[in-house]
């Protein structure tokens, strides 16, 4: 029983559901090579149906995670960069100030272009649904489009407890008319209890701060997150009262003094002379408090103290960390990668739901683990890839007998190793298959990185990977949470601050950790392990292999690519080594 999911949109992404389980899951980015890809993910559906040896008739049902706002035609090919927050004709910035200004002066134009979208949205889904049956050769019948925000919602279900309740958040800037809803999920059903309307967006707030910083919107949030620590909190205190008088927690919604997505003209007049740390301090804090006080309020509604979350908002980890620390939460999930890339996989759900209800058989999800759900290249690839290239005179080749033990070594000595091994990594963090790894107790590593490799912003801190055994050393958890996707950040413990400087915050000494398993990783985590026979350090600094601005690497030839524009030395493709000829 096969449901394939896609998102459509922004990072467009296809998810394959096997018998209740995600066997497959990948984004169109990393075949495209446009961070962030946006529309129809072709070559993801290709990947992923390759992969199971099916093709689309095999297909219970095909789900997209739009009611059809965000759905592009087959085959297209469409600009990563939105430009929904910048470059605005005379006109719309005209009208983006009176709806600032005076809210009510323009809502009636906005209603009409609702409605007149509404009218559309039926006869554009019936064109695409024709479009999309053409693509796979499929029956109409089988083709799905669902909410947005519940396949958010239900991007998180496989890993809730099947006997117990469990709130469901989702939050992101918007999709499909909305930006935040709140569910409760009982092990088999998931039933909304409130929902805010896009205008209200807390996540459309971040990203014009995210433009007033001059990054880019739905992409560099994270830079801001980083930058926070480092403002004066007086500053802040200053700052903080302006935003609470546009945008609030209203009970279970979210209310907002003018449509948020005009919130430019708000920056431009009342803190177009702030600086620019204070204001990425001010919006950080502002997310925080807004996030904690609406799910306090959900949990004193309904009395559940299970919580889980999706949407892009989701991926502020400091956010999640202060929500963790709550008294009243007890059990916390944060979808990995929780963007719209997990869409894909609450699509999944959706249609394995469905299935199961009419042909009257379990319902059955399988918990995500490990997330390697994408591509591999074996040594024969590899191999006939270093021939056809003549990959021998630019670097010395060779296969150890133990890869890992030689790529420990190599770190212990302070080098700098490119890894491409197994199954790619799904999701927006690099968790070893796809990763740039360093020695976590040399700072001096960082500026290379920042430098020479990955041309980083100086503020922006690394991360650990930190072996099972050894992740209650280094960081506080006081309600063991798992943290194997870096998701969440967590206080660092005096030996994290000797043994992992260069692989945490360097104002405040979080650290956003993922915890190898060895069940999960053997390879990784024998890398880490023997590392630590070395040195005593039981975690390494892993950070995305990528030039700066581009999607993580997929395939070799990505990897070599990323090699030849950068400083990088040490490549490890699978079970060969590749060292850079001076």
């Amino acid at each position: 029983m096969y449901i394939l999911g896609i998102n459509p949109g922004h990072n467009g992404t296809a998810a394959l559901l096997k018998d209740g389980k995600i066997i497959a899951c990948v984004s169109e980015e990393r075949f495209s090579r446009l961070k962030n890809h946006v529309g129809f993910p072709h070559h993801s559906i290709k990947y992923v149906l390759e992969y199971a040896k099916i093709t689309p008739q095999d297909l219970q049902y095909v789900v997209f995670s739009t009611l059809g706002a965000d759905l592009k035609s087959p085959g297209k090919v469409y600009n990563s960069y939105r430009e929904t927050y910048t470059k605005k004709p005379l006109m719309k910035k005209l009208f983006g100030y009176m709806s600032y200004k005076y809210p009510s002066s323009t809502g009636w134009m906005i209603d009409m272009k609702h409605a007149k979208d509404e009218r559309n949205l039926e006869r554009m889904k019936e064109k695409r649904t024709n479009d999309v049956a053409r693509y796979f050769n499929i029956d109409k019948s089988k083709i799905i489009y669902t909410d947005h925000h519940l396949c958010h919602a239900l991007s998180t279900c496989f890993n809730l407890p099947s006997n117990e309740k469990t709130l469901v958040f989702s939050l992101d800037a918007e999709g499909d008319g909305l930006c935040a809803t709140v569910s409760v999920y009982d092990g088999q059903e998931l039933k909304r209890i409130a929902s805010t309307p896009k205008a209200a967006s807390l996540g459309y707030l971040y990203a014009i701060f995210t433009v007033a910083l001059g990054m880019r919107p739905n992409e560099h949030e994270f830079k801001v997150m980083g930058l926070a620590p480092y403002a004066k909190k007086d500053k802040v205190e200053d700052v903080y009262p302006l935003l609470q008088k546009i945008l609030w927690v209203d009970g279970l919604h979210f209310k907002s003094k003018f449509r948020m997505q005009y919130a430019d003209s708000f920056i431009d007049e009342a803190l177009k002379y702030v600086r620019f740390d204070t204001l990425a301090a001010s919006i950080q804090k502002f997310t925080e408090d807004l996030t904690s006080k609406w799910v306090l309020n959900a949990i004193e509604k309904t009395s559940i103290h299970n919580v889980a979350f999706s949407g892009g908002v989701f991926m502020n980890v400091k956010a999640n960390q202060r929500i963790s620390e709550l008294k009243e939460v007890n059990h916390m999930f944060v979808m990995p990668s929780a963007g719209d890339e997990s869409t894909a996989m609450g699509a999944c759900l959706y249609g394995y739901k469905k299935y199961c209800t009419e042909s009257n058989e379990k319902f059955t999800p399988q918990p995500l683990k490990d997330l390697y759900l994408g591509p591999m290249y074996d040594d024969a690839y590899v191999k006939n890839l270093i021939q056809q290239r003549k990959l021998e005179n630019g670097y010395e080749i060779t296969k150890p007998k133990s890869i890992n033990k030689e790529i420990a070594k190599l770190l212990a000595k302070g080098e700098i190793v490119a890894r491409c091994s197994g199954r790619s990594e799904w999701g927006a963090r690099a968790l070893g298959n796809r990763s740039i790894l360093s020695n976590p107790s040399n700072p001096a590593a960082v500026q290379v990185l920042n430098e020479t490799i990955k041309d980083r912003d100086f503020w922006m801190p690394f991360t650990p990977s930190i072996i099972d055994t050894d992740a209650s050393k280094y960081f506080v958890n006081k309600k063991k949470m798992a943290a194997p996707y870096m998701v969440i950040t967590f206080d660092s413990t005096p030996l994290a601050r000797k043994h992992l400087p260069a692989a945490m915050h360097s104002y405040d000494f979080t650290l956003r950790p993922q915890v190898v398993y060895k069940e999960w990783n053997p390879d990784y985590w024998e890398i880490i392990n023997s590392f630590k026979k070395l040195t005593g350090i039981g975690g390494v600094l892993n950070t995305s292999f990528n030039l700066h601005g581009e999607p993580n690497v997929l395939t070799p030839e990505d990897a070599l690519h990323t090699v030849a524009n950068s400083s990088l030395k040490y490549l490890a493709l699978g079970n060969y080594l590749l060292k850079k000829k001076s």
